[in-house]
């Protein structure tokens, strides 16, 4: 079940990646980052009552550094692509994003099968090679440094979020949100970032964006709960394949090769682990 819950999240993630794409072709990206997080936190915050949990301050301190991790990944991301080098930072991010997470899991003591070993070993370059996607002029590698930083500030989230008690439900999610936010704020007001109002962005993409983001942290969360963070890690770092197939199927984009041979590795591995 938490394999099955990750792979929902990567799902959910991947089409929120897609929304997000589309809006920053109208705005800046950080626009997008901004008014989506405004718009999902009154949602998380109304789910996580209702769901409702016994969170201590230690779970809520624990929450806003995963909402401060991910905003990290997210700045630095934002600025590796804003150099035009998506072909180096949007791999690095996604794998590191996931391997990060293994590897903590594993020196903490977690151990995977053979199978969990063999997706693991397929998913990496199926990673890659899915959200690999080159544009003239670009610098091979440029731009690494960004990505390996976001895929530690994503991978970072998960580890945090991890680290909250069973017993606190969904709450953790609330100050995570709202770091995330307050940082994406700041640096907006810093003019760090240009940010649109809201009127004058696309409201309905924005909006699918901030629901599909928090329904994917919800969804890491509960698989978190019932699952292994080595394995779970792995499984909610497929969100590339899945804005991949977006883009083809609603922008009639063109897939290179190298993108349908990591659409079929993603199947093998996401077996493997599943299987595992």
């Amino acid at each position: 079940m938490g394999v099955f819950l990750g792979g929902i999240s990567s799902l959910l993630y991947g089409v929120g990646d897609f929304l997000g794409g589309e809006g920053a072709k109208r705005v800046s990206a950080a626009t997008v980052v901004l008014w989506a997080g405004m718009v999902s936190i009154p949602l998380i915050t109304v789910f996580a009552l209702l769901v409702g949990g016994e969170a201590s301050a230690r779970d809520l301190w624990i929450g806003a550094s995963a909402g401060s991790a991910g905003a990290f990944g997210l700045v630095t991301l934002f600025a590796g692509l804003s150099k035009g080098q998506a072909a180096a930072v949007a791999p690095a991010a996604a794998v590191l994003s996931g391997v990060f997470p293994l590897s903590v899991a594993v020196m903490s003591g977690e151990r995977l099968s053979g199978l969990d070993w063999v997706g693991v070993a397929v998913a990496v370059p199926a990673i890659v090679l899915c959200s690999w996607v080159a544009h003239p002029g670009e610098v091979p590698f440029g731009g690494l440094w960004y990505g390996l930083a976001a895929g530690l500030g994503f991978g970072g989230y998960t580890i945090f979020i991890n680290l909250t008690s069973d017993d606190s439900g969904l709450l953790p999610l609330i100050p995570a949100r709202l770091a995330t936010m307050l940082v994406v704020a700041v640096l907006a007001m810093a003019r760090v970032w240009a940010v649109s109002s809201f009127g004058t962005s696309p409201r309905w993409i924005i909006i699918g964006n901030g629901l599909l983001d928090v329904s994917g942290n919800v969804a890491l969360l509960l698989a978190l709960r019932v699952g292994t963070l080595a394995r779970i890690s792995i499984a909610a770092s497929f969100y590339p394949a899945v804005t991949v197939l977006m883009a083809r199927w609603f922008n009639a984009e063109h897939l290179a090769p190298r993108q349908v041979a990591g659409l079929a590795l993603t199947l093998v591995a996401l077996g493997a682990i599943a299987s595992g």
